[in-house]
């Protein structure tokens, strides 16, 4: 490369030479100094003469004409036509700061190379961010006053950076300085310290770092806040006018510190205890404030309130503030003590002293609004500060006095006073007493409600009065001058002496008293009997006695809802001033008079109250037995059961017996007579029913009675006979028979059982159930299919557990094929490298099906190995299943032979066929006792389709014909359909359409005209036999467009095309003429096949050689410029057999 450049130096050289005259300089305008800052771009200019050219050189090296590739951010500028060679330099770096010449050579080739004068590109690179730097042990914060030394320095500027500290934006003055290498020797950096003393006004301030050059960018900066420690001014305290307060004050006082930083702690003490109290720093301000809240007290006087200022190290120790207080206070309380009163007249001596107070308090004396003079007064100072007053007083009390307020004020000259009081009592009985009661004359009945009333007036303390009866007290003596006495009066209450009394007297309080008449019935009526059991007509005498009453009452006798007459006997007196009467009756007892009451009645007229009493009569006689409530009693089988023994007897039952059917029956586990004479039957069974009798004896005779034991037991079915079989649309009864007890209509119901679960179902129609026991009958009329099932005949007569039998109909019919979508014969396909193959067969009937296989007519024995028969049976299912075997055998002959057959022959070549062996037609036949049915399989191997079937014009128009069809056998693969069409008697049509519907639209016919169209499938093997069907276009109606605006109708035939002869010759012509191709194919096929249309999803082919000539097929119409083309030659597959004989 270097030689190179060389020679193309020295060519240039020649050439420089050759244009420029050695008496004449080749520079128009020489290259200058300049500066540029790193990165940017520069531009060194050099203007030479007509006819020279230029190359530049950097510090004497040549950088090439124009500069090499060595130099990719050096180019040439400038018009060199016009002498214009001018350095461009992009992304300036530091190796570009060097001395730049332009060496210009003469046009003729003579003279040497001229060199400009030397032009200095100086790069300038800005300084990088300055950084400040403390020394160690000097980091922030600052002690005011303490010297401190900072340094800031900058990097790798060119030139050398300018350094800058200001304080507060005030310069600060350089302690020293001093430039030196940066991390290239073009590069410089820069590093200046200065001495600073920071005081507490530089606290805050910004000391900053500035870094510049004459590069021209902005300075940058580094700053730092300086944080500087200084002590605060000393502290006052606010909030105190004078030192004199009062007891009970609430003092505010802030104790207030301006500057320091830190902000300093303020502590308060009281007498050198401290004080909880918070402080508070406001930084704007820098003031620290600390509230104090003081609740003065009298133990406040004298004491010193001190706000102590604390600073942080190494700050000097802050100072304090305080003041003293004076407190003057009244007496805090006065206390009275010494009697409250007394009895009238007594001499009572009390005693009054003050609280604490400063200055000391005087003692004044009031009763009733009048100052009373004390007997003595003294004082004393205070154990906690202040003075204490105490006076005595002597007073006689009066009833007058009683009452009033007794005074003790203490006054404190200019500070308070305070007082004491008490309310004297003086105690003397009341004047008078008296009672408010009904008067001595009125009468109350028993029960009735009277309020006595008793008052007093005067006396103290309040009297206390109390009721007492007959000398008993009623109630608790409570204060109060009047008190109720209420009184629910009771028959003790009659003529008893109610006193009312004062008890909180002893000497000379009253008393009075008063009596009540009080109306009350009997308090009780008794009734004695001789005999007390008499037997039947014996004479009973009964005695019916009254307990105290007042008036005395009327005695009657009652039996059987009777009055019965007795004899009154004579009075006799009674408690509480009552009286007793007393009646005598006597009666001959009769059987119906056994347990019987007769009652005694006392009435007492004026009250408007009877009182009673009764006796039971007890009459000595034999039994008298009966049944239960219906003569019987149920019970369930396997249980127990309680022959109860219902009737009277008088004395009691002392033996009894029981018998069934005229049998006694002897104790035993299973019979026992239970207590009272009731018959006990364990583990019951239906043979112990009937009707049983029972015999009972006392001292008086002997009676008897019978019960029916009804035992009953759960249903069951004793015959149901299984299965019921009736031929589709006949008639039959289902029969169900049934015992139990009870077995009453409606127990027995029929009901169908599902065909997976064994839930309950609904009847279906034409079965009705008939009614009835013990037999119950289901009828069945015109027996369907859906009919057959599984009934359940089910018996529930309440007796758990029900009992179910289930009976299954069955409706015969002959053998029915299970459906298939393919017509018959099926195809079965052998796929291909398959050696078996398996057909499925599945028939119902009733009675089940036998399935059995039949090939060329004969059946297929089951000893036959080629073979294999399987069969399920799953009624009314049966299910056959064949598996043909070793069809590999006759794949391999058949397809050796199929090398020899013609194409016309191949269709369907394994069919007709002798020796086929597995392949071919196979029946399944299906039988039972009512008829045989078939079903036919064709075995195929892999082969072509089948043709489509069931094809129909589905719609026609004037010029289109709608075409569908049934698919048939797709031959083991993927199907498609060739589609065409021709006018009968028309040759064969040279194209189709290829589509995978099962129907399609045929466009661009003619009207009124008929049409052969042929429908045939292909899958991958070939084509299968075609399919042909006539279709007629309508006619053309009369609003149909004139010629040439409808769909151009295709001729009677089309021709076969020409199109390979007219491309080779378009090929030709475009290879002279150029662009002839698209006008000759377009005019020949417009010429040959008429422009049609085919659908979306179909594809256009060509007709073959091979099978029955193809015809034209669902044309549709094309667009007018789209090209008839396309087409393609699509023939059916030859087979293809490998040398094995297998079919490929």
């Amino acid at each position: 490369m270097a030689g190179k450049w060389g020679l193309m130096g020295e060519a240039l050289l020649a050439l420089l030479v050759a244009g420029v005259t050695a008496s004449a300089t080749p520079f128009v305008e020489e290259p200058t100094n300049g500066s540029v800052v790193l990165g940017g771009e520069a531009e060194l200019r050099c203007v030479v003469r007509g006819g020279v050219v230029a190359q530049w050189a950097r510090d004497g090296l040549l950088l090439g004409a124009p500069p090499t590739a060595a130099h990719p951010r050096y180019r040439l500028a400038g018009d060199p036509q016009r002498g214009q060679y001018h350095l461009r330099i992009k992304g300036v770096e530091l190796e570009d700061d060097a001395a730049f010449e332009c060496q210009a050579g003469g046009g003729n080739g003579t003279g040497p190379p001229r060199a400009s004068r030397s032009a200095r590109l100086r790069v300038m690179v800005p300084p990088g961010p300055p950084a400040l730097e403390l020394p160690p042990g000097e980091e922030l914060p600052w002690v005011g006053g303490a010297e401190v030394h900072v340094s800031c320095h900058a990097h790798d500027a060119r030139p050398a950076p300018r350094l800058v500290l200001t304080l507060g934006g005030v310069p600060l003055p350089e302690a020293s300085s001093r430039v030196f290498e940066g991390s290239h020797p073009k590069l410089s950096s820069a590093e200046v310290t200065v001495r600073l003393t920071p005081q507490r006004q530089h606290h805050g301030q910004r000391l900053l770092c500035a870094a510049s050059n004459e590069a021209g960018a902005a300075p940058t900066e580094a700053a730092l806040t300086l944080d500087v420690l200084f002590p605060p001014g000393p502290p006052t305290i606010e909030g105190l006018d004078s030192p004199h307060v009062r007891a009970g004050d609430k003092l505010e006082l802030v104790c207030i510190v301006r500057g320091g930083n830190p902000p300093p702690s303020l502590h308060w003490d009281k007498d050198g205890r401290p004080l909880a109290a918070p402080w508070v720093t406001q930084r704007p301000l820098a003031v620290t404030r600390s509230p104090l809240a003081v609740a003065v007290t009298r133990g406040d006087d004298g004491a010193t309130l001190r706000c102590r200022v604390q600073t942080q190290r190494p700050l000097a120790a802050g100072g304090s503030a305080s003041v003293t207080l004076h407190v003057t206070y009244p007496p805090s309380e006065v206390t009275l003590s010494g009697p409250r009163g007394g009895a009238e007249n007594e001499s009572l001596t009390l005693t009054c002293a003050s609280g604490p107070s400063n200055p000391p308090a005087r003692l004044h004396w009031w009763l009733g609004g009048r100052q009373l003079r004390p007997s003595e007064s003294s004082t004393a100072p205070a154990p906690g500060g202040g003075t204490v007053t105490s006076s005595n007083l002597t007073l006689v009390a009066r009833r007058s006095e009683h009452g009033r307020p007794l005074v003790c004020e203490a006054a404190a000259a200019g500070v308070g006073v305070a007082r004491a009081s008490l309310v004297l009592s003086i105690t003397h009985p009341p004047d008078s007493l008296w009672i408010e009661a009904p008067p001595p004359n009125a009468s109350f009945r028993v029960g009735a409600l009277v309020r006595l009333g008793c008052y007093a007036r005067g006396g103290h303390p309040p009297p206390r009065l109390v009721w007492s009866k007959e000398g008993r007290a009623l109630q608790e003596p409570l204060p109060g001058w009047g008190r109720d006495l209420e009184l629910k009066l009771s028959p003790g209450d009659n003529g008893a002496a109610f006193t009312c009394g004062d008890t909180a007297h002893q000497q000379g309080a009253p008393r009075a008293s008063t009596r009540l008449r009080v109306l009350f019935p009997p308090q009780s009526v008794s009734i004695s009997a001789s005999p007390r059991e008499p037997r039947l007509g014996q004479r009973l005498q009964l005695t019916c006695v009254t307990g105290s009453s007042h008036p005395a009452p009327t005695l009657t006798w009652h039996l059987h809802g009777r009055t019965e007459p007795g004899e009154p006997l004579p009075p006799s007196p009674a408690p509480h001033g009552g009286v007793s009467v007393a009646s005598r009756l006597r009666l001959q007892v009769a059987l119906q008079d056994q347990g019987h009451v007769i009652t005694c009645a006392a009435a007492s007229p004026a009250l408007g109250v009877t009182v009673r009493a009764g006796h039971r009569l007890s009459v000595r006689h034999p039994p008298l037995l009966r049944s239960p409530p219906g003569g019987r009693v149920l019970a369930l089988e396997n249980s127990g059961a309680v022959l109860p023994l219902l009737g009277d007897a008088h004395p009691p039952l002392r033996e009894c017996a029981w018998s069934r059917d005229g049998a006694r029956l002897a104790p035993s586990p299973r019979h026992r007579l239970l207590p009272g004479g009731s018959l006990a039957i364990g583990n019951l069974s239906r043979s112990d029913a009937g009707l049983y009798r029972v015999q009972c004896g006392n001292a008086e005779g002997k009676g008897s009675a019978s019960v029916r034991l009804d035992v009953h037991y759960p249903p069951s079915i004793v015959r149901a006979p299984d299965p019921v079989v009736v031929d589709e649309g006949g008639t039959i009864e289902m029969e169900c028979e049934a015992e139990g007890r009870p077995l009453l209509d409606g127990s027995l119901r029929w009901q169908r059982l599902g065909a997976l679960s064994p839930g309950p179902m609904g009847l279906p129609m034409g079965l009705e159930a008939l009614g009835g026991v013990p037999v119950g009958r289901l009828r069945v009329s015109g027996a369907r299919r859906d009919m057959g099932g599984a009934y359940e005949c089910h018996v529930d007569t309440g007796i758990p557990p029900p009992a179910r039998a289930v009976i299954r109909l069955l409706i015969r019919y002959g053998p029915e094929l299970e459906a298939v979508p393919e017509p018959e014969p099926i195809p079965v396909l052998v796929p291909d490298g398959a050696d078996a193959v398996a057909l499925g067969c599945r028939a119902r009937g009733v009675p089940p099906v036998e399935l059995h296989w039949v090939q060329g007519g004969r059946p297929i024995s089951t000893m036959d190995s080629r073979f294999q028969q399987l069969q399920w049976s799953d009624p009314p299912w049966t299910r056959g299943l064949l598996t043909v075997a070793n069809i590999s055998q006759d794949r391999a002959r058949l397809r050796s032979q199929s090398r020899h057959l013609a194409p016309s022959q191949y269709l369907n070549w394994e069919q007709g066929w002798d020796g086929n062996g597995t392949l071919g037609m196979l029946e399944c036949v299906a039988r039972n006792e009512l008829g045989t049915v078939r079903r036919r399989f064709r075995l195929r191997l892999a082969d072509r389709p089948d043709p489509p079937h069931s094809l129909r014009v589905s719609g026609a128009t004037p010029s289109s014909l709608r075409i569908s069809w049934s698919p048939g056998f797709n031959g083991g693969s993927a199907q498609s359909f060739l589609i065409s069409a021709r006018v009968p008697g028309a040759p064969p049509p040279p194209s189709y359409v290829i589509t995978s519907a099962s129907s399609h639209t045929l466009t661009g016919l003619r009207p009124a005209t008929p049409y052969d169209v042929t429908v045939r499938a292909r899958n991958a093997r070939g084509d299968s036999a075609p399919t042909v069907i006539r279709g007629i276009t309508s006619e053309l109606p009369r609003d149909w467009p004139e010629e040439g605006a409808g769909p151009t109708a295709p001729p009677a035939a089309l021709p076969p095309p020409t199109w390979p002869l007219a491309a080779l010759a378009c090929s030709a012509l475009a290879a002279i003429l150029g662009g002839a191709l698209w006008c000759c194919r377009r005019r020949h096929f417009r010429e040959a096949v008429p422009e049609v249309t085919a659908q979306k999803g179909s594809e256009v082919g060509t007709s073959n050689d091979y099978g029955p000539e193809p015809e034209v097929g669902a044309l549709d119409q094309w667009e007018a410029e789209e090209e008839w083309g396309g087409y393609e030659e699509v023939l059916p597959p030859a087979p293809r057999v490998t040398p094995e004989g297998e079919l490929v």
